[in-house]
């Protein structure tokens, strides 16, 4: 029909030109081509044809001219599909192989009053080919979705998590690059994925492809210096760990809570830098606790601990002979200390000193000190005299008495030495001898201050043999209990009250004789006595009681 109306238009240009050579002739002798020419237009606008082109969802695109009597798509095997229209595009009823050449057919009717029936289209082409996922091996963030690339666009995912859970994603439109829940919730996991694809909703599913999956390892830190080894009082504390770790507003925490800083010295490297002399204290331990779990430190790619982290390390303990020395200069012990250089009176050079003791002599402050009192003094041992006198001290300074020589006992103590804080009682020592008739002697600063007939513990009830140090004190105190003979008793207003072992204290009672063993296990005075006695016991005052095979407590206290 094209070919017609292109002769006709020819003869008509040939007509102009004789027409044009031979001015005699009348153009209206040709004017019987116009119907002819204007049937050959309307013929060819009304000529039933298709125009087929690509489509990112459907078969393809589809151009129309005229009425589509049908419609099918022929396989490499002869296999035919029928195909539906729908807004302007070819849609297969029926699934269609992946990547091969199909041939469209399409008949096409012209209008009711067309003479010259259907015209038939036909064009071949390729259906797309299987996406393929391009990993085959997935690392993924725990509870972060996995982004899963395709070699190409696919409409559908078929997935199969560790062989059990199924999932089934669609798109409107195809994409090359899918997002899923991830698979794993914790560091540590594994397991396997397996993908079938769909380039679009017509077409077969594709063969399944499997690969593995795995969450990043745990994340670990070593620390150092060795925890296994004092540490320095401001030696930096560094946590190395096994990722990088991704910055936020986290640190560790540190106890006890001391100045300075936590920096970072590189993406796997966090380091705790002490910014004052003192540092962490001498005998502290030193505890970092590193935030664990999701919302813990964690990597770029979902390591984190499973939960908090403690790492502890311990300082070196203060010297117990430059404890002796402080304690000896401030009068809590009853010798005196002579230094071959004296520490100066800097913070820096009295804490090098706390650390490593200077040399010097000591004496005994009074030449009638009790021989069963020096029997307790070695220098460098932590003896009961020490201590006692650390009790004392930490009474005199409102600090928690333990007799144990902490970190803030040496922060006091060497804060009282740059000021010249004296014990400000002296020092006092009770020797009990049980020998008949069983006595109490008082013995404060070089001086026997009193010696009083006292009552110990019946044999059903002794008093503990030993030296001890008073760690408890009332003025007044209700004791109640049960005799060893079951009955009960109860006393109100016993006064005062130094206990030094246990159930065991220095107190007043009423008695009508004293000397002999009558208590349950005190130490009894006559009320008067106690009321004399009571001023000069302290916290940390230390008390002997002597079995009865000792020496007399006259010759013991006197020697």
């Amino acid at each position: 029909m094209d070919e017609v109306i292109a002769d006709m238009a020819g003869d008509w240009l040939m007509l102009e030109s004789r027409t044009a050579k031979h001015k005699t002739h009348h153009g209206w002798h040709y004017l019987w081509t116009v119907p002819l020419i204007t049937a050959g237009v309307i013929i060819y606008s009304f000529w039933p044809r298709a125009t087929v082109t690509a489509s990112s969802n459907a078969l393809a695109r589809l151009s129309l001219n005229g009425r589509l009597a049908s419609a099918i798509a022929m396989g490499p095997h002869d296999q035919q599909i029928k195909l539906m229209t729908k807004n302007g595009q070819l849609w297969p009823l029926s699934s269609m192989e992946a990547g091969v050449p199909y041939t469209i057919r399409l008949q096409i009717n012209g209008p009711s009053w067309w003479p010259f029936g259907p015209t038939t289209i036909s064009k071949t082409l390729v259906t797309p080919q299987d996406p393929i996922v391009t990993a085959n091996e997935l690392t993924v963030i725990p509870g972060h979705p996995v982004a899963l690339s395709l070699s190409s666009p696919a409409s559908i995912l078929h997935i199969i998590m560790n062989n059990r859970q199924r999932a089934i994603i669609h798109s409107t439109v195809p994409q090359s690059i899918y997002s899923i829940h991830s698979p794993g919730t914790a560091p540590g996991e594994q397991g396997t994925l397996t993908v079938q694809t769909q380039a679009r909703a017509w077409e077969s599913v594709s063969t399944p492809k499997t690969l593995s999956w795995r969450t990043p390892n745990w994340l670990k830190v070593v620390a150092s210096p060795n925890v296994n080894l004092p540490i320095g009082l401001t030696q930096p504390l560094t946590l190395n760990f096994s990722h990088a770790i991704e910055k936020s507003h986290l640190i560790p925490k540190l106890s006890p809570q001391i100045a300075g800083q936590w920096i970072w010295k590189s993406p796997t490297t966090e380091q705790f830098i002490p910014s004052s002399i003192w540092g962490y204290g001498p005998d502290q331990v030193v505890t970092v606790t590193i935030p664990g779990g999701p919302n813990g430190y964690h990597s770029a790619q979902g390591a984190y601990f499973p939960n908090n982290v403690t790492i502890s390390w311990s300082t070196a303990p203060g010297s117990t002979l430059r404890l002796q020395e402080l304690l000896a200069k401030l009068g809590y012990l009853p010798l005196k200390w002579i230094p071959n250089t004296p520490v100066p009176d800097t913070l820096s050079a009295q804490i090098a000193a706390m650390m490593n003791a200077p040399s010097g002599q000591f004496q005994w402050q009074y030449s009638n000190t009790p021989a069963t009192l020096q029997s307790f003094w070695i220098p460098g041992q932590y003896t009961v005299m020490v201590k006692g006198a650390v009790m004392n001290f930490e009474r005199v300074h409102n600090l928690p008495v333990d007799g144990i020589a902490g970190p803030q006992v040496w922060r006091d103590l060497i804060q009282a030495d740059l000021g010249d804080q004296m014990n400000p009682d002296g020092y006092s020592y009770v020797y009990v001898s049980e020998n008949l008739p069983e006595t109490l002697t008082l013995w404060h600063n070089g001086k026997i201050v009193l010696k009083s007939l006292a009552n110990t513990g019946i044999p059903q009830s002794p008093t503990y043999i030993g030296t001890y140090p008073v760690y408890q004190r009332y003025l007044s105190q209700t004791m109640q209990g049960v005799n060893p003979n079951g009955v009960p008793y109860y006393d109100p207003g016993v006064p005062y009250v130094n206990y030094f072992k246990g159930g065991d204290a220095v107190h007043g009672f009423p008695r009508a004789k004293y000397g002999f063993p009558q208590s349950l296990g005190c130490v009894e005075l006559p009320i008067p006595v106690a009321a004399k006695v009571w001023p000069y016991l302290h916290y940390g005052t230390l008390v002997t009681v002597a079995p009865p095979t000792s020496l007399s407590s006259s010759s013991a206290a006197a020697s």
